[in-house]
């Protein structure tokens, strides 16, 4: 490998790790971030040392050879992020693949300024003008068009490695290509022309890397959601079933209890008598819990939800006509209000003053459609992101789904969805328009 020296090397890193630095600005850092990074750095230095020592004493200037250097220094980077970060290696993978497609980006944009103006400049300008400036424009253009727009989002918390994998095929082919057009032997036989439009189709392949590894890998995120949600809705079909079943069975007891009622006059003793009557009243009190709101999946989630606000002391008030809701799936039905109430029960449940044990929902029809409201106490600092609160829970990878499922039955109707927070409440409203 000729005609390469250290210092281009240095450039090199400084320019990967630039690109890089924009996708690690969120990261969590490890403890003595300072002295990992320091100590991270060095080992990079030297391990970069001895790559360019052994890929120097490989004689000629075989494109492959290149390629493969250039290769092993973006593996070294990787090695400083993963001792700097408390980070997953998918997501390092991740960061290290766009990174370097950012470089490679500024690369061919100061390749293609350079061939077609012919200018050079010298020492620190050079350095300024074309080492450095480039690169910075192009990592700031993706920091505030993608990263700044789109990380830290729900969606975007788990990559899909098949989407990075193949986003480093592409731009490990895009390097080979452009070591291949950089080679003395394809100068000379290729013209100005050739050159500036490889590096154009380098641009574009670079820029095609970063989206397959950042937004194809969201897309799919959000595909594969979308399936758990639709799994979870088939879930509550047979829940909803099982809900109907006891919902039957309670009607039945309360008829049974017609019978027990007929039979009082006949108990002579008054004390038996009295504990009689009063087994009764408790029994027919659970007929006070169903619901009868003109919508069969509704009345079922209601009194299902209402019997366990009873057994936690949770007062639940209800003004709803569900009749509105016949444009609607039964299951979608009973998923969104099963997973409004849940949230509000959790949340009411961990007051330890039972007077606060309060949740309120009403629902009524409008001109432009059918407005659903619910509130509940909550004293819990509420954290929103993309307009949804974020789980305490310690695993977030499994828990949250309760309100992503019911923006994904609002999304599914084309209605609109506010959940917000204040003054010791946690609100909910939902628009649905007519159909």
């Amino acid at each position: 490998m000729e005609g390469i020296h250290f210092i281009s090397c240095i450039r090199f890193s400084m320019q990967l790790f630039m690109a890089e630095a924009m996708f690690a600005l969120a990261w969590k850092r490890k403890k003595y971030f300072v002295l990992r990074l320091a100590g991270g750095i060095g080992g990079y230095l030297l391990l970069s040392w001895l790559v360019f020592w052994g890929f120097t004493s490989i004689p000629g200037n075989m494109p492959i050879v290149y390629t493969a250097y250039y290769t092993s220094l973006f593996c070294l980077s990787l090695g400083v992020m993963w001792t700097s970060f408390q980070i997953t290696g998918k997501e390092i993978l991740f960061a290290g693949v766009c990174g370097y497609a950012a470089q490679h980006i500024g690369f061919a944009v100061y390749m293609i300024v350079y061939e077609l103006s012919g200018l050079v400049l010298i020492g620190v300008w050079d350095f300024i003008f074309f080492r450095i400036l480039p690169y910075l424009l192009v990592d700031f253009l993706i920091y505030f068009a993608l990263i700044r727009r789109y990380e830290g989002k729900s969606e975007l918390k788990e990559r899909d490695i098949r989407m990075i994998l193949l986003a480093l095929v592409i731009l490990l082919t895009v390097v080979f290509l452009s070591v291949l057009v950089d080679s003395r032997m394809f100068r000379e036989a290729s013209g100005l022309l050739t050159n500036v439009l490889c590096k154009i189709y380098a641009v574009f392949c670079c820029a095609l890397s970063i989206f397959i590894a950042f937004n194809l890998s969201r897309q799919n995120r959000i595909l594969h959601e979308n399936e758990m949600m639709e799994h979870m809705l088939h879930s509550l079909r047979e829940q909803q079933k099982l809900s109907r079943e006891n919902i039957n069975i309670i009607n039945i007891k309360c008829h049974d209890l017609k019978y027990r009622i007929s039979q009082i006059s006949r108990i002579e003793d008054s004390k038996d008598q009295k504990e009689y009557i009063e087994s009764v009243k408790n029994a027919v009190a659970i007929y006070d819990n169903i619901y009868h709101t003109g919508n069969d999946a509704l009345d079922l989630v209601l009194t299902e939800k209402s019997l366990l606000c009873d057994e936690y002391n949770i007062k639940m008030s209800c003004m709803i006509d569900g009749s509105g809701l016949s444009f609607m799936n039964t299951t979608d039905v009973y998923a969104l209000f099963g997973n409004l109430l849940d949230n509000a029960i959790e949340s009411v449940i961990k007051e330890a003053d039972e007077e606060k044990r309060i949740i309120s929902i009403r629902m009524a029809g409008k001109n432009q459609g059918y407005h659903i409201h619910m509130d509940n106490y909550c004293n819990e600092a509420i954290v929103f992101d993309d307009g949804l609160p974020v789980t305490t829970k310690t695993d977030k990878a499994y828990h949250g789904f309760g309100v992503r499922s019911i923006r994904y039955i609002v999304d599914k109707y084309k209605g609109d969805m506010r959940m917000y927070a204040g003054e010791d409440r946690f609100q909910v409203d939902i628009l649905f328009y007519r159909q």
